[in-house]
């Protein structure tokens, strides 16, 4: 019987070959009959056979077989969004950098503070430099006030 009417699922066929980025003998190829058979489905010339389909559906797991038999849904399976667990390493990297912004923040700080330092004069003989910190409340507080 051969017919020119281009079947249903001749057309998912041709379709999926299309989306997949195959012509007719790399699809005959992947699935393992012949570019005859492959064309002759498409045509509508012969339906697919079971082992048609179910070794399309095997070789290209991501095809919808509702999609593939009757033409519902996507052609392709939707994928889940899997939420993992992180690693140890993510968790280590995540606080290591926590960590380095909070030391940011504290350097960046100290800096500031440590423009306000005075120096205390040299005792004649002292090997050492000695700084003090005046009283910032007290700069608060008038800075409050005015």
């Amino acid at each position: 019987m051969e017919t020119t009417n281009q079947t249903a699922i001749g057309k998912r066929v041709s379709e999926l070959m299309f989306r997949l980025g195959k012509n007719q003998s790399t699809f005959a190829t992947s699935i393992g009959v012949s570019q005859t058979t492959v064309r002759n489905v498409i045509n509508g010339i012969t339906k697919p056979s079971f082992e048609f389909i179910e070794t399309i559906l095997d070789v290209y797991g991501n095809v919808n077989s509702d999609w593939l038999l009757r033409g519902e849904g996507e052609m392709f399976k939707q994928t889940e969004k899997v939420v993992a667990e992180p690693t140890l390493w993510q968790t280590l990297k995540e606080n290591y950098e926590n960590r380095i912004e909070e030391l940011q923040y504290t350097i960046s700080i100290q800096k500031q503070l440590l423009g306000k330092f005075k120096p205390v004069p040299l005792r004649p003989g002292a090997g050492k430099v000695i700084y003090f910190f005046p009283d910032l409340l007290e700069e608060k507080i008038m800075a409050a006030e005015a």
